[in-house]
């Protein structure tokens, strides 16, 4: 599957100081491109009240997913310790 990733994903990326969170989060990507679909993506849960999110947790951090045609995904990166009501709205347009 082919990945693009949105800008407040790359600057989110750029903050992250942690060794192993920035490894973890690679081996995730390395996944999702080698996945054909998201269904071969082990721990991917829908998001509850959006239609087409998905989300994957590694360590403290939360990818949310959202496909799109040609199998392209693209993916948001929140600190999910510092989420709230507001984290996921818009996100779903």
């Amino acid at each position: 599957m082919r990945v693009e990733y949105t800008k407040v994903f790359e600057k989110t990326v750029e903050k992250i100081t942690d060794k192993i969170a920035i490894k973890r989060l690679q081996e995730l990507i390395k996944l999702l491109q080698q996945a054909n679909s998201l269904k071969e993506v082990p721990n991917i849960i829908p998001i509850k009240g959006t239609q087409g999110l998905y989300r994957i947790t590694t360590g403290n951090y939360r990818l949310l997913i959202k496909p799109i045609t040609n199998g392209v995904i693209i993916i948001l990166l929140i600190d999910y310790r510092i989420r709230n009501e507001k984290t996921y709205k818009g996100l779903n347009k």
